[in-house]
């Protein structure tokens, strides 16, 4: 979605409809998501992936309703940011920036994991470690040159990816009526993929579903696209709802899917991180599947940790301009206009993945935490901005600006004492540099807080 398209006055075009902005929330979702995580996250659930998904659905529908009614009054970038900030207090609103900033810091690290442990699948005589050192220094090369991926580029890898998907489904319904991998299916209606009383513990669900938050992380995409919508106040909180369910309802058939076909899988992974690639080389219906997602997936990787670190270091440049980060360092850069100091830092941090090589839950585990504190701050601004800013009264007002988004933070706080201790303690660590940081530059909080450019 190209966002150069401006009349005569320097402004954008109103040209999209509801299905467009649809269209570009579903795209911005990594599509071979629910992919990735199949086995960490069969594994650790004992065979209810499909349920994970499900628990996970039922929490960011409320916080994408909450993200919708915010979208109404707040048509502008800035998303969580600005939200919390219009309707609780600056000061907060700058903690949630900074909280969902460790999600744009740590997202290209993932990135690097993954295509270090794919790729370590099939040419295990070179260690993790090394392929995640190689893609590092692949992307900090393109970057540094001022190299970015264009639109219809992203285009094509999306479109790749949903191919991948549609075979997949194909190759799944045909080989559950075959009797499944190895005759292990119980058929197309298998209620043991949800809920399984033999395995069945709250905690194994409820873990990975605060992990499984970032998979949602881009339906909020939808709201930056507001000046562009020919009817933004109506059709974006539509697409952020539609894009919401139609995610959650894809992944979590074609975890249904994944597990009907092979209901023992998750007891007999080699390498749980790595599971998709067995489940696929058991399909023989359509021959190399395995070898097609390992191609389509690890582009995608690239190129998602490549828009990844690109845009996460002209957030820390533009905040180093502001001198909200030390200038000298985060506000500097090249002849080319790329801020090296910042690609040499996300680059270093992305090297970390090699710590999570053994466990790739782990690493996702970290972002988390700032996904997850930012979705309750946002469901807690809507009854904070309509009811108590705007005085909104009435049945219909308390329930949808109230009931919905307070139901929204508790399933949020559920999710988030969910969080492994690790990340707690990662995410904790750098609310608190926030908040020094927002401490020295307001003189104890006595001044307004700069403001935060996350886009």
């Amino acid at each position: 979605m190209e966002k150069e398209k401006t009349n005569n006055n320097g402004e954008f075009k109103k040209v999209l409809g509801l299905g467009s902005l649809v269209c570009f929330g579903l795209a911005y979702m990594a599509p071979t998501v629910v992919f990735n995580y199949y086995g960490s996250i069969s594994v650790e659930s004992h065979g209810m992936y499909p349920m994970v998904f499900v628990c996970t659905v039922i929490a960011i529908f409320f916080t994408a309703f909450s993200y919708a009614s915010m979208s109404t009054v707040f048509q502008k970038s800035g998303s969580a940011y600005v939200y919390v900030q219009q309707s609780m207090n600056p000061h907060v609103g700058f903690v949630t920036g900074w909280v969902m900033m460790l999600d744009y810091v740590l997202l290209p690290m993932i990135c690097f994991l993954l295509v270090g442990i794919y790729m370590n699948t099939y040419v295990p005589a070179v260690p993790v470690a090394v392929w995640v050192i190689i893609v590092v220094l692949l992307c900090f090369f393109i970057n540094v040159m001022g190299v970015s991926n264009t639109a219809k580029v992203d285009s094509i890898i999306v479109g790749a990816q949903l191919i991948m998907m549609g075979v997949f489904i194909v190759a799944g319904i045909i080989t559950i009526a075959q009797g499944g991998i190895d005759g292990t299916s119980n058929g197309f209606i298998d209620g043991s993929a949800f809920y399984n009383p033999e395995y069945f513990e709250l905690k194994l669900v409820l873990y990975p579903a605060a992990m499984l938050c970032v998979s949602f992380l881009g339906f909020d995409a939808v709201s930056t696209l507001s000046e562009e919508a020919k009817n933004p106040k109506r059709d974006i909180p539509r697409a952020i709802i539609l894009v919401c369910l139609g995610t959650g309802l894809l992944f979590t058939f074609i975890a249904y899917i994944a597990q009907v076909m092979w209901p023992v899988g998750w007891q007999h992974m080699e390498d749980p991180d790595a599971g998709i690639f067995e489940l696929l080389a058991r399909i023989t219906v359509i021959p190399h599947l395995d070898i097609a997602f390992l191609v389509v997936d690890n582009i995608g990787s690239l190129a998602c940790a490549l828009s990844g670190q690109a845009a996460v270091i002209r957030i820390m440049y533009n905040m180093g301009r502001d001198n909200i980060l030390p200038k000298k360092v985060f506000g500097k850069m090249n002849k080319k206009g790329v801020p090296v100091y910042n690609l040499c830092i996300v680059a270093a941090i992305g090297l970390t993945g090699i710590l999570f090589a053994d466990s790739l839950l782990s690493a996702v585990s970290l972002i988390s935490f700032g996904a997850v504190t930012g979705f309750i701050l946002v469901n807690l601004s809507v009854p904070m901005y309509f009811l108590r800013k705007e005085g909104m009264r009435g049945g219909a007002a308390v329930f949808k600006y109230g009931v919905m988004p307070v139901i929204g933070v508790l399933i949020c706080l559920v999710l988030w004492f969910n969080i492994a201790t690790t990340a707690k303690i990662v995410g904790i660590v750098w609310l608190i540099i926030g908040i020094i940081i927002l401490a020295i530059k307001t003189k104890g909080f006595r001044q307004l807080p700069p403001e935060m450019d996350i886009e």
